[in-house]
């Protein structure tokens, strides 16, 4: 609810620097100005509307609307801003990287336009002096937003020297991940439909290593490349994270099981009929490799699996002890031989659940990211060779651990061409070697 109070201020704000020019033509400069405002305000409009268009798009939208209406008032003596404002958001719908619902972009069109209109008829009565402020509030806010930003560990800073064009593709987003989906057991998933009329299947997802779960920035971008892919996605969180609850610290080790969601989560498809497309695949990423592993190894009816970011990492000692309860916000403390029987049999290592698997396991698709944390880079390889055939390996040069993901005060920060990227991996024959092949 905070998110999106502050999104519809950022989109209000954004819209006041956009000058009309009701009494009087705008200089060029103006017409500029009010453009990139214009595309800015309608940019944060779609992290509402899980509408995702990078954002030099947007920009470049709104200074060819704003300056199409100013060449058509000067000739025709007519005002279309209402035009402009409708159009720049109804842009985002064949615009989006991921499939959006239609009429829900359209009817925020027109919401935008009317909401426009009477801005314009407000701020054409201001004085031409006080005109300047309204066009520097979009930059003074852009400047404080971007202040917030916060990138994980310094993947950020490593993707901009290697892609400096890299800002001009992130597309702004509220986190939302779908709608909530109580499985038992104090264990919830959330459902995300795709709006296409024959989606491939269902993706269960199995997040990372983020007190937010299924909310974090890396995994809204692993969803939004399912569903571009053509997926309905039902992301699980594991215990103590995101909405699933955490249990009791007197609770015996099998409590914790991190399988008892995606299990549970299958039983849901089915009971309900949820999918519509035969084929139910498994992601895992980070953390949730060893979890999709140990799954699969225990003979989960799926018909893919994809692995993003595994590692042969065994954590133990204080700090993982410390870091247990503060990642599931839980109060000290889970005696220390519950939390190692924890350890032992369900973050232990991803190599003792892959020689476990079963011969008739489904096909693993196994991808390492080219910006990576060291310790992940070295247990890479061994993890990939202890799982047995079927499997392909995949390798995303330019992608980080986090799917280039950056966070900014509740919003996620994502890349374009990441979500494009990723959803090619989800894809078949060439179209997923290349993908892979991707420098």
């Amino acid at each position: 609810m905070v998110t999106t109070a502050a999104a519809v201020l950022l989109v209000l704000l954004c819209r006041l620097g956009c000058l009309s020019g009701s009494r009087s033509p705008l200089k060029p400069h103006l017409q500029l100005l009010s453009g990139l405002w214009l595309g800015l305000a309608a940019w944060v409009a779609g992290s509402l509307l899980q509408a995702w268009v990078p954002i030099w798009q947007m920009l470049l939208i709104g200074i060819a609307l704003v300056a199409g209406t100013a060449v058509l008032r000067a000739r025709f003596a007519v005002e279309l801003h209402a035009v402009a404002d409708f159009s720049v958001v109804a842009a985002m719908w064949p615009l989006s990287v991921i499939p959006v619902d239609a009429p829900q972009v359209i009817a925020a069109a027109i919401a935008f336009a009317a909401t426009g209109f009477v801005i314009d008829r407000l701020t054409g009565r201001l004085r031409p002096r006080l005109r300047p402020i309204l066009l520097a509030l979009p930059a003074a806010l852009a400047l404080v937003v971007g202040w917030q930003v916060r990138q994980p560990g310094n993947f950020g800073s490593r993707l901009l020297a290697l892609d400096p064009l890299f800002p001009l593709r992130l597309v702004l987003t509220a986190p939302s991940a779908g709608a909530y989906i109580p499985l038992g057991q104090n264990t919830a998933a959330w459902l995300l439909r795709n709006p296409g009329s024959h989606p491939r299947g269902m993706a269960i997802v199995l997040h990372g290593n983020h007190r937010l779960g299924s909310r974090q920035p890396s995994s809204i971008a692993l969803h939004g490349a399912l569903m571009r892919a053509g997926y309905d996605v039902l992301a699980v969180d594991h215990p103590g994270f995101g909405a699933s609850l955490a249990p009791y610290a007197t609770a015996e080790w099998p409590a914790w099981d991190p399988t008892i969601g995606p299990r549970r989560a299958l039983s849901y498809i089915s009971g309900t009929h949820l999918s519509r497309a035969p084929e139910t695949i498994v992601v895992g990423h980070s953390m949730g490799v060893d979890v999709a592993l140990k799954w699969v190894a225990d003979g989960a009816l799926v018909q893919q699996a994809y692995l993003f970011g595994g590692s042969l990492d065994r954590p133990n000692g204080p700090n993982w002890l410390r870091g247990f309860h503060r990642e599931r916000q839980i109060p000290c403390c889970v005696p220390e031989p519950t939390m190692q029987m924890i350890r032992n049999e369900y973050y232990g290592g991803g190599d003792r659940f892959a020689t476990a698997l079963p011969t008739n396991h489904a096909p693993v698709h196994y991808v390492r990211f080219g910006i990576e944390h060291a310790d992940v880079t070295r247990d890479s390889e061994p993890l990939y060779a202890a799982i047995t055939s079927p499997k392909r390996p995949c390798d995303l040069a330019n992608v980080s651990h986090y799917f280039n993901t950056l966070a900014v005060r509740g919003f996620a920060l994502l890349d374009a061409n990441t979500i494009a990227l990723v959803a090619d991996v989800f894809g078949s024959g060439e179209r997923a070697n290349a993908a892979c092949r991707s420098k």
